[in-house]
């Protein structure tokens, strides 16, 4: 089974794809792309969505055997930010893909995901992997949720 994990940013999205054969989690392509950095002319959030819209697509054919999809999603709190909104907006266009293409999706905390944000780099790296090039949290947020998305 593969599953897509995703973390979305205002200014990038990270994305990772892990391969379960029921034993094992595998990092598929941890040194190929993994993040979606947002063109700098794209201003407006509906600009964003669109074209993660069609960034999802193009990983979607390039990676054949996609079976469910994984957010991660912000921890809301009551001094919520714009980036937060934004992201969470973002966050739909991922919802939209993943109904037209019939994949299974869901949105996790830190809770539902068994770690939490100090713990992620290190959690993601044992369980999972990491990635070659541009190792961070966020990165280690759409790991840990496509391997949460891998064993349910």
């Amino acid at each position: 089974m593969k599953v897509l994990g995703i973390r979305v940013d205002p200014k990038k999205t990270r994305v990772a794809l892990v391969e379960y054969d029921g034993q094992s989690f595998k990092l598929l392509g941890s040194d190929a792309e993994s993040r979606l950095v947002y063109p700098p002319d794209l201003d407006e959030t509906a600009e964003k969505i669109e074209w993660l819209f069609r960034e999802l697509e193009r990983l979607y054919h390039e990676n054949p055997g996609i079976e469910k999809i994984c957010i991660k999603t912000n921890e809301y709190t009551q001094s919520d930010n714009k980036s937060k909104r934004e992201s969470a907006q973002i966050e739909g266009s991922v919802l939209l893909f993943a109904r037209i293409k019939g994949l299974s999706v869901s949105s996790k905390t830190y809770a539902s995901l068994s770690t939490r944000g100090p713990d992620v780099q290190t959690h993601a790296e044992n369980r999972v992997g990491r990635t070659a090039k541009y190792w961070d949290s966020k990165m280690a947020d759409a790991i840990i949720a496509a391997w949460n998305g891998a064993r349910t």
